[in-house]
């Protein structure tokens, strides 16, 4: 059986007065004999538009490509890949915007365990910038250790510029968001028949 590591990137639409809160987060599952030729070739599809101006380098990411064709082909490619299936955490039903952190931990709390029942010996979370938030990824990431939920899997976080795998993630994450957001499911129709959906319930706050 191949090795897996999985990479994680999440996509959300904050709660308003007309509609629930919804938070997703996307694993790309890839098998480790093809990483390194995938990671060639997303290095390939990058031009000089998706030079990111504030950090200074290339990525692929969905949201900030403006030919509206191009995203749809980059989409659709990303779903397509040899060797990478994909499974997406999705939790609804929070109104409040603070409550933010807290489904993103739900929905960690629930996906990791499963990936790693999928196989999956390494985890790559994208970074966020905000070093609290990225504590905050931590503490979820103890937590599930402390539980026996992570035992022998490595776990990191890791920016966009270090893994193009990630941004593999990114474009699941903007395919489902515009799925469940949207009603829009052609782009969610690329990854539907490798994808496995875990929907975590929402909960209120409790502590922790």
């Amino acid at each position: 059986m191949s090795r897996l590591a999985a990479f994680l990137d999440e996509a959300d639409v904050e709660p308003a007065q007309s509609r629930q809160g919804i938070y997703v987060v996307a694993a790309a599952v890839v098998e480790n004999a093809e990483a390194n030729l995938l990671r060639a070739f997303l290095r390939s599809l990058v031009q000089p538009e998706d030079i990111d101006p504030k950090h200074g380098f290339g990525r692929l990411h969905v949201s900030r490509i403006k030919d509206k064709q191009r995203k749809a082909r980059i989409v659709a490619t990303l779903g397509m890949l040899r060797g990478v299936t994909f499974w997406l955490g999705s939790c609804t039903g929070y109104r409040d915007p603070k409550e933010r952190e807290h489904v993103r931990r739900l929905v960690l709390d629930d996906l990791l365990p499963w990936l790693v029942k999928a196989g999956a010996e390494q985890i790559t979370i994208e970074q966020r910038e905000d070093a609290a938030l990225r504590a905050a990824d931590m503490r979820t990431i103890a937590h599930l250790r402390s539980a026996g939920h992570l035992t022998d899997v490595a776990v990191h976080q890791a920016p966009p510029s270090a893994d193009p795998l990630l941004w593999v993630a990114d474009a699941c994450a903007a395919a489902w968001r515009r799925a469940f957001v949207e009603e829009k499911s052609n782009w969610s129709s690329w990854y539907e028949t490798h994808t496995t959906l875990v929907d975590v319930a929402y909960e209120k706050r409790k502590g922790r």
